[in-house]
């Protein structure tokens, strides 16, 4: 894959992904926070509703009291049938509305008998109860058709042989037809006599506007008794019944139901939930049903399946319907309060919001895509010329050059491949000089090997061969032996300064001046002589050689040499003893114009006579020491039985492994005569 695609490649992935990411997690968090909002609300609106509820039936306990009390009058009997239903309308006032009928159980009459006896034990759990008080300390009334008296099926009303007392009356009232009665009663007194009509009308209103304002009074006081008889009402409220139990002087007077109509009491109590903004309160009594005034809206609440909330209403917790929320709370009346709340729509505007950050976060990307691929198409493109130039710099040729088009790292790229490629074209010239010049010394070294005797030399009784120790580079070191046209034996041994070519060349050259001349001239230092001066006069610069240049002549077993400041060579005696062959002149050309010195030494047959170069004993081991003429002399000693094969091989294997690992400086060659007996 090209760099530009997967820069535009991770380009994308480093924005659209993490900018998927964060309108994801965003989105969530402000669905998240949003329904947390409307939970809240809707919970805060089951809450006023159920408080409101609870206040409607507070009230109408209160006023069903306050009726009963007062129907009784002072004499504390039992109120009649025909004043509670004269009364009903005018004490429930405005909650009349809502109350379909009243029911009121009077206390039955306590039976006489005789007391118990003084000295009675007193059970433990306190004093007997009487057979009318239930076991929750409320008055005990028989059923309807209950049978009285002590016998199978009916409570104990009175003493054992005693008649069972006569159940006091129930008093029903229904209040609608109660208020319509009112309504009638005072319709027909205003028909039979006008002057009267004003007068019903402004009583029946008098008593209502009495009643709200002793009810108003008695709930922003929070007082729960009306009356100085200090009386105590206990209510309970089930479902759409409300009961209270009436005392009065401490005593247990009698109980009070009042039926609510459920649906006008809902509709009153929903007053508090939020319909501008589409909820829906409900109820659910105890059998399970779903109420709300509306039709339409039960319809939607069943849709939902509202019903099924019953049993788990009061975990608190919310339940989503379809793009519905719906949240319920359980009264300790029994009734369960709810709130059906929409938030599709909002939650549809959350998404429309998600949505238009994330396009206007992907515009942004597309905008900055399109601004970054002529970017990426530029760093490319300079890419693209480096790589082009690298094919070309392997391909051989190293004179490419790229262009540089600006400042950057890419423009500091682009000049650091173009020093690059004009070192390269440099090292390659040095490359090529250096081959030209590699092959020149081979063909010296071939040369100079060339030139050098290649096997070994009998004359009479003298026994020669020499060897070369070539190092990496060609060296000025020579030797050489031949027969003179008299029989006598020419040994040569040189090392020409410097190294290369020009080493090779003079030695060449001062082998073959010496070879020619050897043969006609008989004075060896006079030839050396010579020699100095010729040299010094055709070789530029600072050039020199040392030599040793020797004549054997075994029918006079001597030898007469000239040593030109070459290293002392050794003569090895049968009979002991070494003699030493050191310099008689200065290197030839080192300091034109010295003369030389010929020398003679006995050449006996037994003796061992051993030539050598300085490359030899200067031989290095890893620490840098040299080998030596010591060394050299003593493993001469050892040696000096032996022919010389053996002689020439057991010194280049001590100088071997005196070497070690290290690279030799220079040739070392050596040269050994053995005259046999």
């Amino acid at each position: 894959m090209a760099l530009r695609s997967r820069l535009i490649i991770a380009f994308l992935l480093l924005s659209v992904v993490p900018l998927s990411a964060v309108t994801f997690v965003t989105y969530r968090s402000w669905v998240s926070t949003f329904e947390n909002a409307a939970r809240r609300e809707a919970d805060q609106s089951a809450i006023d509703i159920g408080r409101r509820m609870e206040r409607i039936t507070s009230d109408v306990g209160r006023r069903m009291d306050r009726m009963l009390v007062e129907a009784r009058g002072s004499s504390g009997t039992a109120p009649e049938s025909a004043a509670m239903r004269q009364r009903v309308a005018p004490m429930l006032g405005d909650a009349a509305a809502l109350v379909e009928r009243v029911e009121f159980q009077p206390m039955p009459p306590r039976p006489e008998g005789p007391p118990p006896p003084p000295d009675a034990p007193v059970p433990p759990d306190g004093p007997p109860r009487p057979p009318w008080i239930g076991p929750d300390g409320q008055p005990r009334f028989p059923p309807p058709g209950a049978r009285s008296g002590r016998g199978r099926g009916g409570p104990p009303w009175g003493p054992r042989n005693a008649a069972p007392p006569t159940p006091p009356e129930v008093i029903v009232v229904d209040v609608e037809q109660a208020i319509e009665d009112a309504r009638r009663v005072a319709t027909e007194a205003a028909a039979a006599s006008p002057d009267l009509a004003p007068l019903a009308e402004e009583g029946l209103a008098a008593a209502q506007a009495a009643v709200k304002a002793a009810t108003a009074t008695a709930a922003s006081a929070g007082a729960e008794a009306a009356s100085a008889a200090q009386r105590q009402t206990a209510m309970q409220v089930a479902g759409r019944r409300v009961e209270i139990a009436v005392t009065q002087d401490g005593k247990v007077v009698g109980k009070a139901h009042a039926t609510l109509n459920l649906d006008r009491t809902l509709r009153s109590a929903f007053a508090f939930s939020r319909r501008d903004q589409g909820e829906i309160p409900f109820a659910i009594d105890l059998t399970g049903v779903v109420h709300n005034p509306d039709p339409a809206d039960r319809r939607t609440l069943e849709s939902f399946g509202v019903a099924a909330l019953g049993p788990a209403a009061t975990d608190g917790r919310p339940r989503r319907a379809g793009d519905w929320l719906i949240v319920s709370r359980k009264e300790p009346s029994g009734l369960i309060f709810g709130i059906a709340r929409p938030i599709g729509e909002s939650l549809r505007e959350i998404r429309r919001a998600a949505v238009r950050n994330l396009s206007l976060g992907l515009l942004a990307i597309v905008l900055a895509l399109i601004g970054i691929v002529p970017i990426s198409h530029g760093m490319t493109r300079h890419l693209t010329s480096l790589d082009a130039g690298v094919r070309e710099l392997a391909a051989g040729n190293f004179q490419t050059r790229v262009p540089v088009r600006s400042n950057d790292e890419f423009g500091s790229l682009a000049t650091a491949f173009n020093q690059m490629a004009a070192d390269l074209e440099r090292h390659q010239a040095l490359v090529v000089e250096q081959e030209r010049l590699r092959r020149e010394l081979e063909l010296s070294r071939l040369i100079q090997t060339e030139m050098l005797p290649r096997a070994p030399l009998r004359l009479g009784a003298a026994e020669i061969k020499g060897i070369s120790i070539p190092a990496r580079e060609v060296g000025g070191d020579f030797f050489n032996y031949f027969a003179l046209p008299d029989g006598r034996l020419a040994l040569l041994v040189g090392d020409v300064s410097g190294k290369g070519v020009s080493a090779a060349l003079l030695m060449a050259n001062v082998q073959a001046t010496l070879r020619a001349r050897l043969p006609h001239e008989s004075d060896l230092a006079r030839l050396a002589a010579q020699l100095d001066r010729e040299i010094d006069e055709t070789t530029p610069g600072a050039v020199y050689l040392t030599l040793f240049l020797g004549i054997l002549d075994a029918g006079r077993e001597e030898l007469r040499y000239v040593n030109a400041g070459h290293n002392p060579q050794f003569v090895v005696h049968a009979g002991g003893g070494f003699e030493v062959m050191g310099a008689t002149g200065l290197p030839i050309a080192l300091y034109p114009g010295q003369p030389y010195t010929e020398q003679v030494v006995p050449a006996r047959p037994g003796d061992l006579l051993f030539f050598y170069t300085d490359g030899l004993v200067e031989t290095e081991d890893d620490n840098g020491d040299m080998f030596g003429i010591e060394r050299l002399r003593a493993l001469l000693g050892l040696e000096q039985t032996k022919g010389v094969d053996a002689v020439l091989h057991e010194v280049e294997e001590a100088v071997r492994r005196f070497r070690g690992n290290h690279e030799p400086m220079g040739d070392a060659t050596m040269m050994a005569l053995r005259l046999n007996d």
